[in-house]
Order: structure tokens, then sequence, then C-alpha cells
């Protein structure tokens, strides 16, 4: 009797997991109102529907060559497709299509997402992590005589973009979409220099004789920085485009733009700081990084380097102590570069500061763990695309599997009469476990899913097919009710375990190196295979167990 207390309250357990993972419950998401997306609490089943059953967005991206020049689009595009599924599978979006297409593009396919912006920057973003020593020799200022006599000879100055120009360009980009808001430090080691990029002290210029020279100010109170007025910054990036310009430029130094403008006095500057080109560390090395919100310092990301990385980093930052180091993402200086004070080992910090969302910070540590992407990417084409099955196909689809299941209730009702009408409830405790534990790995149902779900389903059957035909022929033999329960579960266990070991280490292949719906299919298969061995083999036996405590084993078993 103990034993069967213990079976029973095993099986209320696993029934109240699966309706605890299947109840509603409120989640926070960001949706659409109107014409702008907000966070909002919505209450839902943790179950989501797939691309075929709701529809989502098509990206379609190629290579940037306007970026990068590349001479084996189809190797760079394969490294590509490795760190875009990397990010997507990151994303939160499950049954995602991330594929190649030809030899020069990828196509991305997100179910349940219409946010384009967000996807899109996600896909795109480089994401490459440098950490540069600020220079400490005022090198640009030995080279800005020569760089304005380039710019008067080329007569480029008359070409100059300007702030008011819409259609003007700096690289690639314009003036909105190069930079974006953020701070950061690299360390609990390493301190930004004071609070001076908020001084009231405006800028001196170095020189007004040329017109390259008097767009930089400095002022600065770190070595290498130097400032920008806003309403410059696409003029100075025009000059800096120029070959020549580069070529003039001190060897081994390179310039970055901050990702941040700074109000000193009543001007708004954008800091352009002179750093070495060879960075102490990438973010190769880097192998963890989180989201987090701080009080002081706002939104963070913190980030872990591997051992590797943590020695390196350990070693370059004790030859600079003292010196100022600037975080580089992307290209873009995050925040004032902070000095540092002792060597750095394995983690840090990137602080994008106050008023940033912890979903700006979730989406960059996605990109951060990700990786960088070998080659710059481009959207060639971006759509929303419905639900593939349609609205009248879902609901055959349903009427078919709601048919289907209700003849395999029958006949298992009318065949085996009350042992059928056990196994009927063996399989709906099958049904409801298998739903919860897609709901606890946060599945998606495709039709894929649901195809698995339902192989499953005739699997559950088979099994109860195989205990009950083992428990008449036990009968048959003269042996008592009892007997013949325990003889009939025990002699077609062996039969049960190879039909879903088999099917299971298939299902774990099709996982392994299939994609998108591939392993939606094995997902909802593996999901199903463990529900039904624990439907036939526990369930059902726990359900005769009861019913010969309640009879005595003195009725005769309806089979």
């Amino acid at each position: 009797m103990s034993n069967l207390k213990i079976r029973l309250l095993l099986i209320v357990v696993m029934i109240g997991g699966a309706i605890y993972s299947l109840f509603p419950r409120t989640v926070v998401e960001r949706v659409r109102r109107g014409d702008r997306y907000v966070y909002d609490t919505t209450r839902r089943v943790p179950l989501k529907r797939g691309l075929d059953l709701q529809g989502g967005m098509h990206l379609s991206l190629e290579i940037d060559e306007a970026k990068q020049a590349v001479t084996d689009k189809s190797e760079a595009l394969d490294r590509a497709l490795k760190v875009v599924r990397t990010r997507i599978d990151e994303f939160g979006v499950s049954e995602p299509i991330v594929q190649k297409s030809g030899n020069d593009r990828i196509i991305v396919e997100l179910p349940g997402i219409d946010d384009e912006a967000r996807a899109i920057d996600v896909v795109q973003k480089s994401a490459f992590l440098q950490f540069q020593i600020t220079d400490e020799t005022r090198a640009l200022e030995k080279v800005l005589p020569r760089i304005d006599a380039i710019i008067r000879e080329s007569g480029a100055a008359a070409a100059a973009p300007t702030a008011g120009d819409s259609t003007a360009k700096t690289g690639q980009k314009g003036l909105q979409e190069l930079f974006t808001p953020g701070t950061a430090k690299g360390d609990s080691a390493a301190k930004a220099g004071g609070d001076s990029a908020a001084a009231d002290t405006a800028p001196v210029n170095l020189t007004t004789g040329g017109p390259f020279s008097k767009l930089v100010a400095g002022g600065g109170d770190m070595p290498g920085e130097y400032f920008v007025a806003e309403t410059d910054v696409l003029t100075a990036q025009h000059y800096l485009d120029m070959p020549a310009v580069r070529a003039a430029l001190p060897p081994g130094k390179t310039l970055r733009w901050g990702a941040d403008a700074v109000s000193r006095g009543a001007t708004m500057f954008r800091p352009l700081y002179l750093v070495d080109t060879r960075p102490i560390i990438t973010g190769e090395y880097l192998t963890d990084a989180k989201p987090n919100q701080v009080p002081i310092e706002g939104t963070v990301v913190e980030f872990t380097l591997n051992n590797e990385g943590g020695r390196r980093f350990r070693n370059e930052t004790g030859k600079h102590v003292g010196d100022y180091m600037a975080i580089v993402l992307d290209d873009r200086v995050m925040g004032r570069p902070p000095v540092i004070q002792s060597a750095i080992g394995t983690r840090g910090q990137i602080t994008m500061g106050q008023g940033r969302s912890l979903q700006e910070a979730q989406d960059l540590a996605l990109v951060l763990r990700a990786g960088a992407l070998p080659v710059p990417l481009k959207v060639a084409e971006v759509r929303k695309i419905g639900a593939s099955l349609g609205e009248d196909a879902i609901r055959q689809g349903l009427a078919a599997g709601a048919l289907g299941l209700g003849l395999v209730i029958l006949i298992m009702i009318v065949y085996y009469r009350f042992s059928g009408f056990l196994a009927v409830l063996g399989l709906l405790f099958y049904g409801l476990t298998t739903l919860g534990i897609l709901a606890g790995f946060d599945a998606t149902l495709t039709l894929p899913g649901l195809a698995g779900f339902v192989l499953s389903i005739g699997m559950a059957v088979d099994a109860n097919f195989l205990i009950f035909e083992r428990i008449r022929e036990e009968m048959v033999r003269g042996k008592t009710i009892r007997t013949a329960i325990n003889e009939g579960f025990d002699h077609a266990w062996s039969a049960i375990v190879d039909t879903h070991v088999t099917t299971a280490l298939t299902a774990a292949i099709l996982y392994q190196f299939g994609t998108g719906p591939v392993r939606g299919f094995a997902v909802a298969l593996l999901a199903g295979l463990a529900a039904s061995m624990v439907s036939a083999i526990f369930v059902v036996r726990t359900l005769f167990l009861v019913w010969l405590h309640r009879t005595r084993a003195t009725q005769p078993l309806s089979i």
C-alpha cells in the first residue's frame, strides 16, 4: 500500500508540474503600440507558435563590399552564417530558419518577430571589441600642418559636407546612425579620469590656420583626447576618409570617435581619440557577457575573458599602469577611457550609462557572446511574412488531429474495454506532460513539431498494445490476474525500451545536425517519447494496481 501511495504521489507531482508549466503567466514583452514598440506586461501560455503557424520576419543578408573587399564570398558567408545563427539562437526566437542561399546570401526567418529595427540591429552588428592605449606623444598635433596642406591642395574643403546636409555620410553611415550613447570602463581596477567630460570649460583650438586643425580642439584631461564640435563632425569625417589624410596620420596610430557627445561650455562636442593601432587585446578571448543594472553607473554589460585572454590582459595592462585605455566597440570608443591603476585580469564591464534600457544591454551582451562577424553584412531585403499554413489549414489540421485522437480512443476502449479505458487515461497524462515539457523548455509549436507530437502518440499507444497482448497471453496460460498484469508489464518492457531508445537516438541525431523545423520535430519527438515511456510503464501500471487494490483481485479483468 505504501508503494502505491508513493506512485500516486509521483503522478500527482508530474501532473502538477505540467499544469504549472502550461499555466498562463504574466511576462514583460516588447509589443507594438500604434507606430512604436514598448515594453508591456502580457498574460499568455508559455507555448509559442512557430513561423508556419503565426508568421514573422524574413531577412535577406549580403556581404557589404563597400566596407570590405572579399575574395571568397562563399567561404566568408559560411563563417558569417555560424555567427548569425548563434545570435539568433540567443535572440529568444524559437524555431528560426537561418540558412545560406546560393553563394552570396544568408536567409533569416524569425517567427513571431515584427520589430524590424531590433532584429536587423542584432543581425548586422559586428560587435568587434578592442582595448587600445591612448596616445601620449601628442603625435596628432605634430602632423596637423601636413593634414591641412593635403586638404588645401586637394580642394576637399570646398566639397566638405556640413551638419545641415541631410544626405551627407560619415563613412558609410549618417551622423545619427554612426553614434549611439554609451560610456565604459575596463575593470574594477580601471577608473575613469574624473568627470571632465561634463566640465564647463570649453576646449581650446589647437590652431586656427587649416581646414582640419581648426575643427579639432584640445583641452581634454587625458593624453590623446580631442574634441570636434557636433556640427563639424561630418566635415571632419569627410577629411579623415581621404586616403592621403589617412596616410599622413602618425604611424602605428588610429583615430577613433567617441560614442557619446558631451557638453563643454555652451557647445556640444564629439570626443576624438588617437590610440595605438595595435590593441592590447580583442574580444576573441571573451567567454561570457551579461547585462546588469547598478545604482550609480546605470546599465552595464559585465564580461569575462578566458584564461589565455586573462593572462594576456594582465600582462599588457601591467605594462601600461598609469596609461589610459580606450574600450573600443565597432570602432567607437565607449565612454571616456579609464586610467589603468593596476594589472587587470579576466573580468571587466562596459557601462552603457543611465537611461539605457536593459534590453539594449541584453542585445549587446548577446552579440558579444556570439562573436564578431567575419565580414560586414547589409540587409538586401526585409519583409513580413504571414503564416504559411493559413487559418483554414490550421483549423483543418486541428480537426484532423482531434478526429485521429478520437478514433484511437474509440479503438482502445472498444477492443480492450476497461483496460483500454485505463490506457486512455495514460494517454491524457502523456499529452499533458508532453506539452508541459515543451513549455518548460520554452519550445515553439510548429507543423514539424506537431508531427513529432502525433508520432509519439502512436508510440505511446503501441506500448499499451504490447503490454495488453502480453497480459492476455499470461491469462490464457491460467495465471492469476495480478500475476498476469505483472508478467505482462515485465515481459513487454524490453520491446518498449528498444523501440523508444532507437527512436530517441534518431531524434537526437536530427537535433544535433538539423536546424530550424528539423530541430523542432526532434524536440517534440523526444519530449513525447519520454512522456510515453512514463505513461505506458509507470502510469498505466499504477492504474492497474489501484484497480487491483480496490477489487482485491476478485473481479475478472476486462481486456
